[in-house]
C-alpha cells in the first residue's frame, strides 16, 4: 500500500510539473532581457529581473484595445450561448413537439462537423452580410453550444418532474420556474459553462483573424502576435502580455473551483 501511495504521489507530482512548467516559464521569461533569450544553454532564471516588459506592453497603443475587444466578445458570446443553451435544453427536456427528435439529431450532428471545414462558407456568409470587422461577425460562429445543450438537457431530465408539476399547480409560469427554481439548482453547471465559454471565446484565434482587418477590432490573441517585439528576438514583452491575459483566468478558476468540481462530480465533463 505504501508503494502504491508513493507511486501515486510521484505520478501526480510529475503531471503537475508537466502542466505547470509552461506557465512558470512564461512568468519567468516575462522578466527576461532580450539577451537572455539568446544564451546557450537556454536560461530559465533571468540574470537581471526586468519589470520594464510590462510597462512596454502597457504603453503599446493597441494592446488595451485588444484586451477590451476580447473581453467584450467573450461576454457577448458567453451570455448569448448560455441563454440559447438553457432555453433549448429546457424545451427539449420538458416539452414534446413536432420535429423535436429531428432538431436534437441536427444539434448532435453539428458536433461531428470539423469547424475548419466551415471556415470558407462562414467567411463568405459574414462578408455578404457586411459583418466583417464587427463584434457580431467575431461571435457569429459560436452561438450554438451543442454540447452544452445536450448536457443541460440530460441534467434537466434527471430532476424529478414532480417539482415542476407542483410549481405549475401553484400557478408558477415557465419563466418563473426557470428563474426561481431551475437556474438556482443548476448554478454549479451553469457557472462552469460560463467560464468554459468565456475562456474558449477569449482564446479563439483563427476565426477572429479571418473576420477582422483593422487593428482596432483585433482580439488579444491576435494582438500578442502583432506586438512586433518578436521580430527583434525581444520576447520579453510577448511573455509579459501572455501573463497579463492568463492571470485573470487562473484567479477565476481558483474562485470557482468548488462549483467546477461540483459539476464534474456529477459526470459532466468539458466538451
Amino acid at each position: 500500500m505504501r508503494t502504491r501511495s508513493a507511486f501515486r504521489i510521484m505520478a501526480t507530482a510529475a503531471l503537475a510539473i508537466i502542466i505547470l512548467f509552461p506557465f512558470l516559464y512564461a512568468l519567468l521569461a516575462s522578466f527576461f532581457a532580450a539577451s537572455d533569450f539568446a544564451t546557450s544553454p537556454a536560461r530559465f532564471i533571468p540574470e537581471v529581473w526586468k519589470t520594464s516588459n510590462y510597462s512596454r506592453i502597457a504603453a503599446n497603443r493597441y494592446f488595451p484595445t485588444y484586451v477590451v475587444n476580447s473581453v467584450l466578445t467573450g461576454l457577448m458570446s458567453t451570455t448569448i450561448r448560455m441563454v440559447v443553451a438553457f432555453l433549448a435544453s429546457y424545451a427539449f427536456s420538458h416539452f414534446r413537439f413536432k420535429g423535436d427528435s429531428a432538431c436534437l439529431a441536427f444539434i448532435i450532428l453539428t458536433l461531428f462537423i470539423p469547424s475548419d471545414l466551415l471556415l470558407s462558407g462562414n467567411y463568405m456568409t459574414i462578408q455578404k452580410l457586411g459583418l466583417l470587422d464587427t463584434y457580431a461577425g467575431i461571435i457569429s460562429t459560436s452561438l450554438l453550444p451543442a454540447s452544452q445543450i445536450l448536457m443541460l438537457r440530460q441534467y434537466f431530465r434527471s430532476i424529478p418532474g414532480s417539482i415542476r408539476d407542483s410549481a405549475m399547480m401553484d400557478g408558477c409560469s415557465d419563466e418563473r420556474y426557470i428563474l426561481s427554481i431551475l437556474l438556482p439548482i443548476s448554478r454549479a453547471l451553469v457557472s462552469t459553462f460560463l467560464l468554459q465559454g468565456f475562456v474558449g471565446m477569449f482564446n479563439s484565434y483563427l476565426w477572429p483573424l479571418l473576420v477582422t482587418n483593422s487593428p482596432s477590432m483585433r482580439t488579444v490573441q491576435i494582438g500578442i502576435t502583432m506586438l512586433g517585439y518578436a521580430e527583434s528576438l525581444d520576447y520579453g514583452p510577448v511573455f509579459a502580455a501572455i501573463v497579463v491575459v492568463t492571470v485573470p483566468f487562473v484567479v477565476a478558476f481558483i474562485l470557482m473551483r468548488r462549483r467546477i468540481m461540483a459539476a464534474l462530480s456529477r459526470g459532466y465533463m468539458f466538451m
